[in-house]
């Protein structure tokens, strides 16, 4: 039977598989599986908890009529005899204990402002966990409350984030908390954040991350602390030079290894993975040989995974497993305690979204496919191609649905570099026949197209569009260099990557009709959208996504502005370099635009701010172009991946309409003529 074209509301079908965590006996794997509530509008996040072999079961579940609840965040006891995990179900994070032997969840925390990150401690005794401002439990007598003001006092640099908003005085401090006695103890204080608490092998110590610079509002370099659980003595363990995350240390307590980079704050270049003695203190670099990034940066709008940056430890304290970002992989690595980096772990043409270890021959991943949004499977790591799928929650949908199968390709840009590319053929793809071309470009600059699902790709294939996208110069996945490229160089061999690559499709793809081509980008690729646009009149229609058009304005709007414009022009100053950052803000060229142009906006973006967007559309409607602007409420940059499902559905309904009815249009347009 011949499947259907995918539609937009396959996207509220799919389910979503994340953070596996193997069990200390090794013999299951706990994971989150992540669903969406079309009538509520929102996701919903239970914990399921399967074999190795595959056979599973729900293990929380919780109905509330008027909210979504999340559970996240499984983690074992250390005995294996509980699962401690993260759920809203009372309105605020909380942490939950479920027993491995049924029975009903327990709620261990009861903090009023809700609990962030938690780690069991090694003994099973007592968890590690941050709580914003001063603790205040659900159990303490309600105050007077006294009429509080709704005026917002800002003295920070960095006083808001996107999907945040404006921060309060709140800060992140770290607490313990004794499980039998019910009882904190705040470990932290001050007028800083700390995170990502872990216990030491042998449970008397805790480190955590953070900064108590003066400085780190401008220059944000964080530090690592440990924390003497008995002598209740904290002393600075290591200063870093650039962030570092996914703290982890050895079995034997010798090593602590992160994720990082020595490198400042404002570098976008490689993570890598850091080994740092605990007696000494002395740093060492495992994967500077290894020209790739630690973690996945390969971007979806399929994808609802949960899991936290990890490093994981072999048994015996001479390898930790990373994943790193490879072209348009993301795939499960291994390096060794002197710098040995094994090769690829996982298969090629997927992308590992999170992943835990079983033992020494076995891993557990969640692997995602042009097909899939991901499963979770057994890997061998002895042998990349034999895996073994444990979950197969969009079967049934992936049954009844038309996928196009991604073609990859290589080309050279302008100065010969060679650029990363794939292809989508239409739905009902036939030969001869000429398709109209869709290109897209990838935000962050340092994100990456690859092997993953994406949704909105494939709905425009299924509508009857080939579907264009490359990796320019700006992408993670082809070394330390290539990411950095765009520095200092925005539309420069970025832009000449991104056409050369469209025309290469055009002279290597006959079937794609030369006078139908669309494009469309979001963040970076909004902007890179909006210098075409006022470069080349070859696209016939484009839609730009949560964009940047004025980086005079940006500088001081964003929640990055202040130090991402600086950053990313060359060290360009908001006042001695006023009329660079104008030369390279497309609002400046807005003369030169006559595509047919849509603004796609959410109202809460924080990241590329609604004022981008309403300066552009003010300028492209005074200019008398044909333009419209659509702004979400109560969205933030992340609508397109995360946002409410009404509004991600919608806004696919805007995106492929707005080229749809130029293609009506320009059918129309050769009907007139032919009968005139």
């Amino acid at each position: 039977m011949t499947k259907r074209p995918i539609t937009a509301e396959d996207l509220c079908k799919f389910k979503f598989v994340g953070d596996p965590k193997v069990s200390p006996n090794q013999d299951k794997v706990a994971y989150v599986l992540t669903q969406v509530d079309k009538e509520k509008d929102g996701y919903y996040s239970s914990i399921y908890v399967s074999d190795l072999k595959g056979a599973g079961r729900q293990f929380t579940s919780h109905y509330s009529k008027d909210s979504l609840v999340k559970d996240v965040a499984p983690k074992w006891s250390p005995d294996g005899k509980a699962i401690a995990f993260r759920s809203n179900r009372t309105g605020k994070n909380q942490v939950w204990l479920l027993h491995t032997d049924g029975g009903e969840a327990v709620q261990l925390t009861d903090v009023k402002q809700g609990i962030g990150d938690f780690v069991w401690s090694p003994d099973g005794k007592q968890l590690a966990l941050t709580i914003s401002g001063e603790l205040k439990l659900a159990t303490d007598k309600e105050e007077k409350k006294e009429e509080k003001s709704d005026v917002k006092v800002i003295t920070r640099l960095r006083y808001k984030g996107d999907g945040v908003g404006i921060y309060n005085e709140d800060r992140k401090h770290v607490y313990l908390y004794d499980i039998d006695a019910k009882s904190y103890t705040k470990i932290t204080d001050g007028e800083h954040d700390f995170g990502q608490p872990r216990f030491t092998p042998d449970g008397k110590k805790l480190f955590y991350i953070g900064t108590k610079a003066e400085d780190k509002e401008w220059g944000y370099l964080p530090a690592i602390w440990k924390y003497n659980i008995e002598a209740k003595t904290e002393t600075l363990f290591y200063q870093a030079n650039g962030y570092v995350m996914a703290p982890s240390f050895s079995p034997d307590g010798r090593w602590l290894a992160v994720a990082g980079h020595e490198r400042g704050e404002r570098s976008q270049g490689n993570a890598n993975v850091l080994l740092i003695s605990v007696e000494s203190g002395e740093v060492k670099n495992l994967t500077e040989s290894f020209d790739y990034t630690v973690g996945n940066l390969v971007g979806v709008d399929a994808k609802y995974d949960t899991a936290e940056p990890r490093l994981i430890w072999d048994s015996n304290s001479s390898n930790i497993y990373f994943h790193a970002t490879v072209g348009g992989d993301c795939q499960l690595f291994k390096v060794s305690i002197e710098g040995d980096v094994s090769a690829a772990l996982s298969p090629a043409a997927c992308v590992v979204t999170s992943y835990d270890i079983v033992n020494d021959d076995k891993a557990v991943l969640v692997l995602a496919t042009p097909h899939s949004t991901g499963d979770v499977v057994v890997q061998d790591l002895n042998d990349v191609e034999n895996t073994e799928k444990l979950t197969d929650w969009n079967e049934a949908l992936y049954g009844e649905v038309h996928l196009s199968t991604p073609e990859n390709f290589k080309y050279p840009s302008t100065d010969g570099k060679e650029i990363e590319g794939w292809v989508l053929k239409p739905y009902g793809f036939e030969e001869g026949k000429k398709y109209p071309m869709i290109l897209q470009i990838h935000g962050g600059p340092a994100t990456a197209y690859g092997n993953g699902l994406h949704h909105e790709m494939q709905l425009m294939a299924s509508k009857g569009y080939v579907v264009l996208y490359t990796n320019p110069r700006g992408s993670h996945g082809y070394g330390h260099d290539f990411v950095n490229a765009v520095i200092g160089d925005y539309g420069g061999m970025d832009y000449e990557d991104i056409m050369a690559g469209a025309d290469y499709a055009l002279a290597n793809f006959d079937y794609i009709d030369h006078e139908q081509q669309f494009v469309t980008g979001g963040s970076y690729g909004g902007y890179m959208t909006n210098v075409i646009v006022t470069r080349t009149d070859r696209f016939k229609a484009a839609v730009t996504q949560r964009s940047i058009c004025n980086w005079h304005s940006f500088y001081g709007t964003s929640d990055i502005g202040f130090f991402f414009t600086e950053w990313q022009h060359g060290h360009a100053d908001l006042w001695e370099d006023a009329v660079k950052l104008l030369e390279i803000s497309p609002l400046h060229h807005a003369r030169n635009v006559k595509t047919p142009t849509l603004i796609l906006h959410s109202e809460q973006d924080l990241r590329c701010p609604m004022e981008q967007a309403e300066q552009w559309y003010i300028a492209l409607k005074r200019l008398g172009v044909d333009t419209k602007l659509v702004r979400f409420p109560d969205e933030n940059h992340d609508l397109s991946r995360s946002g409410k499902p009404k509004h991600r559905l919608e806004r696919l309904q805007h995106l492929i309409g707005w080229f749809d009815d130029r293609l009506v249009q320009q059918e129309v347009k050769e009907t007139v003529g032919t009968a005139e």
